[in-house]
C-alpha cells in the first residue's frame, strides 16, 4: 500500500474519533456494526452489543438511550466519514487517477474502517423496513457527499487524457457501485478467495492506450 492511502487510512481513524470523542462510545460503535450485520437490526438487542463490546448494558445506556440511537448515529458517521474521505483524497498532491487509485486501496484494505460504512449499507438494503426512520432520512441526505469531490476528480482526469470518456455522474456511479459491492463481497466472503487490487478495480476508468511505431498514443 502506497504512503498516500496510509495517509488516507490515518486519516479514517481520525475522522472517527473526532466524530466519537470517548474512547467507550467508538467501542460500542464499532461492535454494534458487528452485531447489527450478523443479527440483522430486529434481531439486535442491546444486551448483544454490550456483550460484543465487554461492558454491562448500564454502560451502554449511558451513552445511548436505544439501540435506534446507536443504529442512527453510526449511519451518521459513516456517510459523514466517506464524503470527508473523497474530500481529503482529492486535496493530495498526485494526479487525478493517482488520487482515485490510494482512495481505492484505502477503502478495499481489510481493516479499513471504510468497510463499516458497506457494512451498514447492506444491512439498510436488506431491512429497509426494520431501520430506524432518522437513519433513512440521514443516509439519502447525506448519499451525495462523495460524489461532490470525485467527479471534479473524474473531469480532471479526462482533460488530462487519465481517465476514460464518457459522463463523469455515471462513471462515479459505476465506481461507488464497484466499491461498495467488493466492501460487501468481502464481509460475506469466508474463503481465502484472492481480492481485487485497486488497478483491477479502475481497469474500467483508465483511458486505453494504443502503441502506433513504438509511440504511445491516447485513443
Amino acid at each position: 500500500m502506497s504512503i498516500q492511502s496510509e495517509q488516507l487510512q490515518q486519516f479514517f481513524q481520525l475522522s472517527f474519533e473526532e466524530g466519537a470523542k470517548e474512547h467507550g462510545v467508538r467501542q460500542i460503535m464499532l461492535h454494534a456494526v458487528d452485531v447489527f450485520s450478523r443479527k440483522g437490526f430486529a434481531g439486535t438487542k442491546i444486551k448483544d452489543i454490550a456483550e460484543s463490546a465487554g461492558f454491562s448494558q448500564g454502560y451502554v445506556y449511558n451513552y445511548f438511550k436505544s439501540k435506534d440511537e446507536i443504529f442512527t448515529r453510526i449511519v451518521e458517521q459513516a456517510a459523514d466519514g466517506a464524503g470527508k474521505a473523497v474530500e481529503f483524497a482529492s486535496r493530495l498532491e498526485g494526479t487525478p487517477m493517482e488520487r482515485i487509485t490510494w482512495l481505492t486501496e484505502a477503502f478495499l484494505a481489510p481493516d479499513s474502517l471504510a468497510m463499516q460504512h458497506w457494512r451498514l449499507n447492506l444491512l439498510q438494503t436488506a431491512a429497509a423496513d426494520a431501520i430506524p426512520e432518522e437513519a433513512k432520512r440521514i443516509a439519502k441526505a447525506k448519499m451525495g457527499e462523495p460524489f461532490k469531490h470525485f467527479v471534479p476528480m473524474v473531469i480532471e482526469g479526462q482533460r488530462m487524457g487519465e481517465i476514460a470518456e464518457g459522463d463523469p455522474l455515471m462513471l462515479a456511479i459505476a465506481y461507488f457501485s464497484f466499491i461498495q459491492g467488493l466492501g460487501i463481497s468481502r464481509i460475506q466472503t469466508t474463503s481465502e478467495l484472492p481480492f481485487p487490487d485497486a488497478n483491477v478495480v479502475l481497469a474500467f476508468m483508465r483511458r486505453p492506450l494504443r502503441y502506433y511505431a513504438g509511440k504511445e498514443e491516447a485513443e
